[in-house]
């Protein structure tokens, strides 16, 4: 969410067409958006953002509209607040409730009914999450109120790749998380045989999740742009057989480095790849298996799936999606 949020920010910067934007920052400002006037607040906590400061000064501040990129607009606005935009990032804590912190279901469960109805307009990184959005919260005319935007892509340069590790690894990216399905990833990578190391690049997620240590696996924790970089030029394959993803960033990035990937055949990851990626069964182990040693030994589809997905990838910018989100904020606030 954090990327998206930027990825926007720096996007309408980029080209304002004529636009003056206020940047709402906690605490401190957002690197490499200097043209931007920014206002900071004294909180870090969303909740306190949420509820008491954003009310206030987006209603003070002169605004013809307002983006919220990170979280849903505040539930409670007063009268005179801007026309806002909401982007809902996925519908996990609805689909798959036991897989997300009761914080998170208890926070927006009670903040989506609230705001969508009084919405100008949604944003959603993909159609798989606009289905899930709409099936969801069945609220009055809000499929016409319901966008997609597209994520783009942030990967910049390569640095070093982590002491001790040579190419040809197997990657999977992401926060230590059960919906990532790491327990079956490990699973199904126990069963290769001789494989190359599976390395995992992700910090600590929900809930405590804890992997296992085992054989052949090696844990890097949270790793910057560069060292993702490096990663991705690297691997051998992207395992990436999540149970549920709104977009799938790894995916994008993996397939803009000519990766080649394995994903799940369910939510919106098939979307993104759109046939050029190698999919499975997410809650199979034999599937996850079959489909890795597939992609470590097949060279010719390796090669395709390579070439294909960067075509793909290409589609996917930050500039294109502020395009895409300049329009409705113009739409919202002259209409």
């Amino acid at each position: 969410m954090g990327t998206v949020a930027v990825g926007l920010a720096r996007g309408l910067l980029a080209d304002p067409r004529g636009h003056t934007f206020t940047l709402f920052c906690s605490r401190e400002r957002v690197p490499r958006c200097e043209p931007a006037e920014a206002i900071l607040s004294p909180h870090r906590h969303e909740i306190a953002n949420k509820l008491y400061w954003l009310p206030r000064v987006e209603s003070d501040a002169g605004l013809d509209a307002i983006l919220y990129p990170y979280w849903p607009a505040p539930p409670r606005r007063r009268p005179h607040a801007p026309p806002a935009v909401s982007f809902i990032h996925d519908l996990a804590f609805r689909l798959r409730p036991e897989e997300v912190p009761w914080q998170q279901r208890a926070y927006l469960g009670s903040l989506l009914p609230r705001i969508l109805p009084s919405a100008a307009a949604v944003l959603v990184p993909s159609e798989t999450t606009r289905r899930d959005l709409l099936a969801s919260y069945p609220t009055g005319g809000l499929e016409l109120r319901v966008t997609v935007v597209a994520e783009g892509l942030t990967l910049g340069a390569a640095g070093p790749l982590p002491d001790g590790l040579e190419p040809g690894f197997i990657l999977a990216v992401g926060t230590l998380e059960e919906r990532k399905n790491y327990g079956r990833l490990l699973a199904a990578y126990a069963t290769l045989s001789h494989p190359p190391p599976l390395v995992i690049a992700g910090g600590p997620g929900w809930n405590g999740h804890r992997l296992p240590d085992q054989e052949g696996v090696r844990m890097l924790g949270h790793a910057d742009d560069a060292m993702l970089a490096a990663l991705y030029a690297n691997a051998s394959m992207l395992a990436f057989p999540s149970l549920y993803e709104g977009f799938g960033l790894p995916l994008l990035e993996a397939m803009a480095s000519g990766l080649p990937a394995l994903i799940s055949n369910s939510g919106s990851l098939p979307e993104i790849a759109a046939g050029n990626a190698l999919e499975v069964d997410a809650e199979d182990v034999a599937s996850i298996a079959s489909g890795m040693e597939r992609l470590l030994t097949d060279g010719r589809l390796r090669t395709t799936l390579a070439a294909q997905a960067r075509v793909r990838a290409a589609e996917f910018t930050w500039q294109r999606a502020a395009g895409q989100t300049l329009a409705i904020l113009e739409r919202i606030a002259y209409r």
